[in-house]
């Protein structure tokens, strides 16, 4: 087995998640990737839909009082706004409850074991397959959501020789802790890890930018700049300028589009 990577003084250490007995998690938890639907997204579709639900528990008190009950809940439920309150609640409820059940089916998680120098790959609430961290090939992963992360595993042959097998694991993006398993994995397997997520998230999105302004000074003519890569204040100036060069507003300068 390759040593493990030294980790690069200037980089935070890495802060996954943990499962209770210590086994590093590379990917997000269930409560994780459930959490923010469960507190925001379901909450607002649950208003939305709660004139429905309140329209229901109208009909039902009615048939309540016409049979003749008028208890403690009748009486709450007489006013609309109790009612529109309880409907997205009793929405909001039923939204999570189903939510959820995909989630325990499908989620994939892998668990590494640094003391036995193992892994094993969960998909839901099983376990599929299991390899020792020494079978590590390759383990590479993208920052952002909606990414995965594939991990290659050698194969054993009698020759010592075998074929390559790949875990994949779905949302390795999700969010700092998630992504540090990943790096966790990556030193441990003797690879060089990654650069935290904040700061591969922050480049990504400056090559982005970059791109997209390249693209805006193309359609100008505008020379471009090495300094316009780091630097969109910059860019953005001069940006600003050409357009009104060629607009007429401004005296145009040297190496302007459209000046010898």
């Amino acid at each position: 087995m390759t040593a493990p990577q030294p980790a690069d003084s200037s980089m935070p250490e890495p802060a996954p998640r943990r499962t209770r007995d210590g086994a590093v998690l590379i990917g997000p938890t269930i409560l994780a990737r459930y959490r923010p639907g469960a507190l925001i997204g379901l909450p607002l579709i649950s208003v939305l839909l709660s004139p429905f639900a309140a329209a229901g528990l109208q009909q039902w008190r009615a048939g309540r009082v016409r049979a003749g009950h008028d208890t403690l809940l009748e009486q709450l439920l007489a006013p609309a706004a109790v009612q529109l309150l309880l409907g997205a609640v009793l929405l909001w409820a039923l939204f999570a409850l189903w939510a959820i059940v995909p989630l325990l089916l499908t989620h994939r998680v892998i668990r590494l074991d640094e003391t036995a120098a193992s892994l094993e790959l969960r998909k839901g609430l099983r376990t599929t397959d299991r390899a020792a961290l020494a079978d590590v090939d390759h383990a590479v992963g993208e920052p952002e959501r909606g990414s995965m992360a594939l991990i290659g595993l050698r194969g054993r042959g009698d020759d010592g020789s075998g074929t390559l097998r790949q875990w994949i694991v779905p949302e390795v993006g999700w969010d700092a802790a998630s992504f540090d398993g990943l790096r966790v994995l990556q030193a441990a397997a003797g690879l060089r890890p990654a650069p935290p997520r904040r700061e591969l998230v922050r480049e990504n999105r400056r090559r982005r930018v970059a791109a997209s302004n390249r693209e805006l000074a193309e359609r100008l003519g505008m020379p471009w700049r090495s300094e316009y890569e780091h630097d969109e204040l910059a860019f953005r100036a001069e940006f600003d300028r050409v357009r009104r060069v060629l607009g007429g507003k401004e005296r145009p300068r040297p190496g302007d589009p459209g000046r010898q």
